[in-house]
């Protein structure tokens, strides 16, 4: 997307976030129960993840990088290159030549490690606590003028998807999986002590 797509994009998740959380529902309980959902999986997460598709920026860690680079050799090694601070890969390495490295249904670093996957794509912070922070802004702006562009400007980096390692997945998930209001991105980085690389995908 351009920058005036990504702007447009922006704007209009902003809105309909706001429109959610802007108002005072008569049972207290049920905001709660609309952040809800197993994983994270509610209604609203993945709303939340479709809209926000369109505008939020990818990272790599370097450990991620750097196993990643030593796993694809030859000829396809040479098509992952690395630009000052930002990581470029082809798209359809990620999502269909080497998707098994990215993706399965094991759950854990070595379950996921025995069917051959090693990177995660990792939403950061997860969007369960990205709604609960929506949530807190709306309620901090909603009687302001300019509520709709500072709610824009506040999304545009509340959250980054992160390309690490299933170990440095698990430490994250781990510690996220035992508190009920989920750690905020940067407590999650500091979690696994990575450097981080942005990441394009190209075609």
């Amino acid at each position: 997307m351009n920058k005036d797509f990504d702007d447009l994009w922006i704007k209009d998740t902003a809105l309909i976030f706001y429109q959610i959380f802007s108002v005072d529902y008569a049972d207290v309980k049920f905001e709660d129960k609309l952040l809800r959902g197993g994983g994270g999986n509610s209604t609203l997460c993945s709303t939340w993840v479709q809209l926000s598709d369109g505008f939020v920026k990818h990272r790599i860690s370097e450990k991620a990088y750097n196993l990643l680079i030593a796993m694809i050799k030859g000829e396809d090694g040479k098509l992952i290159y690395k630009n000052g601070n930002t990581v470029n890969i082809p798209y359809h390495f990620i999502y269909k030549k080497y998707k098994y490295l990215f993706s399965s249904n094991a759950k854990g670093a070595e379950k996921r490690k025995k069917v051959g996957q090693y990177f995660h794509q990792d939403h950061n912070p997860s969007n369960q606590k990205v709604l609960t922070l929506l949530k807190a802004k709306i309620k901090e702006i909603r009687n302001n003028k300019n509520y709709l562009n500072e709610l824009s400007i506040y999304i545009k980096n509340i959250q980054t998807v992160d390309l690490i390692t299933v170990e440095e997945d698990d430490i994250r998930t781990e510690a996220d999986r035992k508190l009920s209001n989920k750690l905020e991105a940067i407590e999650r980085d500091r979690l696994i002590s990575a450097k981080f690389y942005d990441l394009i995908f190209y075609k």
